[in-house]
């Protein structure tokens, strides 16, 4: 759905799944200069509501930020 908004830019990033949340909040914001790598530990409740800006990172609770990442990041 936001692809249509970025032309040629990154909105997913499966890559990055099992990487560190803080070095993949850095590529996503480095692929993507219009979007802001959120980091959340796992057991937060998130509104999911479609948002074209953020990626969210989910990370195990217990090992917020610095965890690898367990979802696969995409913009919404």
């Amino acid at each position: 759905m936001c692809q249509k908004y970025f032309p040629g830019l990154k909105v997913v990033w499966p890559e990055l799944k099992g990487v560190s949340a803080i070095e993949a909040k850095r590529k996503v914001e480095s692929d993507n200069p219009h979007v802001t790598g959120i980091i959340v530990p796992d057991d937060t409740a998130v509104i999911f509501v479609n948002c074209c800006n953020r990626v969210l990172l989910s990370v195990s609770a217990n090992n917020c930020p610095n965890g690898p990442v367990l979802n696969i990041p995409q913009m919404g």
